[in-house]
This record gives C-alpha cells, structure tokens and sequence, in this order.
C-alpha cells in the first residue's frame, strides 16, 4: 500500500508534526510506502525509506494551480492509495486534496487534530464594531463549515476523541456521521520504568512558548504565590519550549527566583528528573506533552479546558484536574503534590497503567483495521 501524508510541516514540533513522524516512520516499518507532502521538511527522525514532496506558498491558500500539479503528479508517480490529510481543519487544504484526486479511487483520509469549533472564546475577542455574541456567531459558522466540509470531502473523518464525536453529533443532529472514525493521537516513545531515584523537587513545563493558546502568564503568577509562601524554597520551575511569545513571558518572570528557561530542547530529560508537570492551556486538540510527562512519572496539574483531557488524565489516580482559570484551586493542587511524595509515587504509578491505552502498539491495529476497511477488504462497520 502506498501512503501520502498531507501537511504544513514536518520540522516545527507541533503536535501534529510529532504525531505524523511517529505514524509515518511505524508504517514504514509494515512495509508500507510512505510519502509526505509539504511545505518544510528538514527533520533526521524520519525514516531514510520515507519520500519527501514540496508544495509551495501561503499555507492558507495553499490550493494553487502549482500545488494541485504537484500532487497530482505525486499521486501518479507513486502510486497513492490513501492520503491522510493532517490540515483538514482549513478549507485550502480540503479543496486541493479533491481537485488533485477527482476521478480517481484513492481513499481520503482526514484527521482533524482539534476539538469541534476549537476555542470558540478565544478566537472570537470582542471588536470595536461588534458584540462578542455576534463575532463568535459568524466564527461558529465558519469553523463548522469547514469540518464538514472536511467530513464531505473524505472517504474517513479521524476525531481524537468520543468527546469530539458526541460534540460534533450535537452540532449536527441530521447528518449522517458513518465516515467517522475515531483513533487517538500515540505516545511518542516507547514506555518507560520509573527511576524515583532520579527524581528532584521540579516542576515542569514542555511546549510552545505561545501565550494565546498555552497561557504561560497564567504559570508564572502560580510561581509568584509559591514564592510569597516562602515554604517551598528547595523546588523550583523549569520551562522548556520556545516560540514567539518567549521575551513577553521571560519579561513576567524577570526578577523571580528558581525559575530557568532551558529553550527547545527534548523533554525526555526533564520529564524523567522532574515531579510536577503543569498545564495551563486554554485549548488544545489532545494533550500530547501529558501523555509524555506521565511516561516519565511526571504527574501533571492540568487546567480543565478542554475535554479529551478526561480521556488522559482520571482526576487524583493520576494526576489532577483543576477549574479552568481558577489559580487559587490550581496553586491549592500544586502545594498538595509538592508536600506529599508518596501521592506523587502513587500517581506516577499510576500514570504509567493508564497510558498503556495510548502505546503505539495499541493504536498502530486501529490505523491498519481503517486502511483494510478503506481498500475495502473487511466489509464489517467499524
């Protein structure tokens, strides 16, 4: 079988760059024939075996004449079967999908890596000219309007989550959902054995350093409390990441003391020495960074923002959830795991059971079951 991966870049550590090297290199592995598509690549993870195609422009507009050629010329020269589009949340890159396969039986794949009118809130700030109600209107329509246009497009619709399906089936009561899958997104590694030996008194952040979606504001006014206690004075706070918002959140944190900015390093490290793993989000499309921590026996607090973080984390057994935006709960949280070790070991522990569901052996089957039902040989529903 031949596989054509479809997305904006497979060097930028996003989330759903990370989740496509790890698909991208197992398929490998099964002998199958893989292939991206993209506007950057320069990443040595992938497989040598994986072959690499440009597209070209603006990202949003990304449907050109050129683009269309390029993969239509890709499809035919290496004879595609499925193509997992990874950009189905934006309308371009559904539409030069489609023209590039029209008349042809290749099977179309789309995962959308977010949650159903993600961040609403977020996205739709109050205007000068209109009411915050109005804006988050047209924004609702707009945003809906591409998932099914996603979803009609494709032979497969891929949601992270039965949170995700539930949402989108309240969304759309009368439309017909069968070509929705659901598959969530692998751990990145392979499982771990916890060494409490090597574990410090950290707490941990790993991510992109961008204050509209991560919030990193909100983690430095929880440090500034733990400070004013003056009680945890042998722990201290490690942020891992960059991105654009990094002088705006080292500007906050100016003058505060056992706080250090380690810039984008892999976490691997940090997960395994670290105790604490914080997350402020105020939305994400999985989580994938607390699926990590725990592998590590980091135990995250999370802000519950964002649904499908109930499928990662069974609030007090391994880890813990706390009212989105609510910083006195949060730092209440944060002082009970820093005063109790052995909470922390148990939910630790506990962690490394519960993600077991997200091993990539676990999701690996559920990839192939849809690839055998899209080459139509199981005709059972799945």
């Amino acid at each position: 079988m031949n596989i054509l991966f479809l997305l904006r870049s497979v060097s930028s550590g996003s989330g759903i760059d990370i989740v496509t090297k790890i698909l991208a290199n197992k398929f490998v592995n099964m002998n199958y024939n893989v292939n991206l598509c993209c506007l950057n690549f320069s990443d040595g993870s992938v497989s040598s075996k994986i072959k690499y195609f440009k597209i070209f422009g603006d990202w949003k507009k990304i449907d050109t004449l050129q683009n269309i050629n390029i993969l239509k010329n890709t499809i035919q020269k290496e004879n595609i079967n499925i193509i997992i589009n990874q950009e189905c949340q934006n309308i371009p890159w559904v539409n030069l999908v489609k023209i590039a396969t029209e008349k042809s039986d290749i099977k179309i794949i789309s995962c959308l890596h977010f949650p159903i009118l993600m961040s609403i809130n977020h996205f739709a700030p109050r205007t000068r000219f209109f009411p915050r109600f109005f804006v988050r209107f047209i924004k609702k329509r707009k945003d809906l309007r591409a998932v099914n246009f996603a979803y009609d497009n494709s032979d497969f619709l891929v949601l992270l989550s039965e949170k995700f399906l539930e949402h989108y089936k309240k969304l759309q009561p009368k439309k017909d959902l069968s070509k929705l899958r659901i598959i969530a997104n692998p751990l990145s590694m392979n499982i771990e054995k916890i060494d409490f030996e090597k574990k410090q008194k950290t707490i941990l952040f790993v991510g992109r350093i961008s204050e509209f979606q991560k919030r990193l504001s909100l983690i430095i006014e929880v440090w500034k409390i733990i400070l004013n206690t003056n009680k945890y004075n042998d722990w201290n706070l490690k942020i891992v990441g960059d991105g654009d918002d990094l002088n705006y959140i080292k500007k906050l944190a100016n003058g505060l003391d056992r706080i250090s900015f380690e810039g984008f390093k892999n976490p691997n490290e940090y997960y395994a020495k670290s105790s604490i793993f914080l997350m402020t989000s105020a939305f994400e499309g999985f989580g994938i960074t607390l699926i990590e921590a725990q592998n590590f026996g980091c135990v995250p607090i999370v802000m519950d923002s964002v649904s499908v973080f109930h499928d990662i984390i069974e609030n007090m057994q391994n880890g813990i959830l706390t009212p989105d935006n609510d910083l006195k709960k949060f730092v209440e949280k944060l002082c009970l795991l820093m005063d109790n070790a052995e909470l922390r070991k148990k939910m630790a522990e506990n962690g490394l059971k519960l993600i077991e569901k997200f091993s990539i052996d676990k999701i690996l089957p559920e990839w192939e079951k849809l690839f055998s039902y899209a080459q139509g040989k199981n005709n059972a529903h799945i």
